[in-house]
This record gives structure tokens, C-alpha cells and sequence, in this order.
């Protein structure tokens, strides 16, 4: 199955967050969904336009070190994205894709907190459920390419350290072996 990641309705993302939300068996709070579905309709003519644009802007994140007054909400935005829907240029420039994850709920997090009322809320679920955001990216992207996008120590990587269900169903689809030394199984 191949499918054209330049849809040009927000309900043609819509249904396809849909489908990966139920492929993953991850589903989203309602507002989060909106949010996305918004996110990917408004952002991704850009970034899927030319890959090596979130490229450089994850170096140029990475050497501005902070998340200041530029927009925290942009930051979440850039970061969902960029891990979500292309973790093979993080990878290739050796980038955790937990990075993103801590940079990209902070960035929610501290953007809800100068915030207030439905927006608020709209941007504290953003933080909280991060993971699973970018879960359900991780499956938009596998359902285009029809294979893992990520290997086995990144999959390991990324469920170890923000307990990630896509990191820890890759890991089971690659080996039934369990990790070793994990006392919890989290998903």
C-alpha cells in the first residue's frame, strides 16, 4: 500500500491519522487529533516538500540549545513532526529521537503554562500525550513505506527511554526475544 503523503484535505489526513491510530492501537484524545490532523494539513506541504528543510531546522535546534520566546509552540510542532515523519534524517545525523520527545513536551508544556482555558488544555495534552502523537506519526509513516522506519537500536532507544508502544512493537515484530535486563514490560 502506498499512499501519497501530499493529500490536499484535511479530511484525507483525517482518515489517515484514523487508520494509523487503529493499526498502532494508540488512539489520541479528541482535541490532540484535531490538532494533528490541523498540524499536518497546515505544515506538511513544506516539510514533505523538501526533507532536507526539517533537516536544518533540527541542527539549528540543536545549536540554539533553548526553546525561548521564538514560538514554544512551533518548537512542539517542528519536533512531532521531524521525529514523526522523517526519523531517518535524526538518525542519520545521529540525533535521538528522544531528544525530540523531551524538547517537544517541554516545549508544549511551557507554551500551555503562559497560556489559558480550552487552549491550555489543548497544549498540556499535547505534552502529556506527545508519545503517543508521534506513535501514530511513526505508523503514518510505515503505512507509506510499508516497512519499519526504524531499526532495532533506535526502536529500543526510543520505547526505553519514553516508552514508546512503535518502539516496542518494532522490537516484537523484529525478534519475540525480550529485551535484556528489563525488569517492566511497559506495553
Amino acid at each position: 500500500m502506498n499512499i501519497d503523503l501530499h493529500l490536499p484535505e484535511a479530511a484525507g489526513w483525517r482518515g489517515l491519522l484514523t487508520q494509523a491510530q487503529q493499526n498502532a492501537r494508540a488512539f489520541l484524545p479528541e482535541a490532540v487529533e484535531e490538532y494533528v490532523v490541523c498540524l499536518l494539513y497546515r505544515m506538511l506541504g513544506s516539510a514533505g516538500d523538501n526533507p532536507a528543510l526539517s533537516a536544518r531546522f533540527a541542527r539549528q535546534l540543536l545549536t540554539a540549545g533553548n526553546a525561548d520566546a521564538r514560538n514554544l509552540a512551533a518548537v512542539g510542532d517542528q519536533c512531532l513532526l521531524f521525529a514523526g515523519l522523517f526519523p531517518d534524517h535524526a538518525i542519520k545525523q545521529r540525533i535521538p529521537l528522544s531528544y525530540f520527545v523531551q524538547v517537544g513536551q517541554h516545549a508544549y508544556r511551557e507554551h500551555a503554562a503562559s497560556l489559558r482555558g480550552e487552549e491550555r488544555a489543548v497544549y498540556q495534552a499535547l505534552g502529556e500525550r506527545f508519545v503517543a502523537a508521534l506513535d501514530v506519526l511513526l505508523g503514518i509513516r510505515e503505512l507509506n513505506q510499508g516497512t519499519p522506519s526504524l531499526d532495532g537500536l533506535n526502536a529500543f532507544a526510543l520505547w526505553s527511554e519514553s516508552g514508546s508502544s512503535h518502539g516496542w512493537h518494532t522490537l516484537r515484530q523484529m525478534t519475540n526475544s525480550l529485551p535484556a535486563g528489563m525488569n517492566l514490560v511497559r506495553h
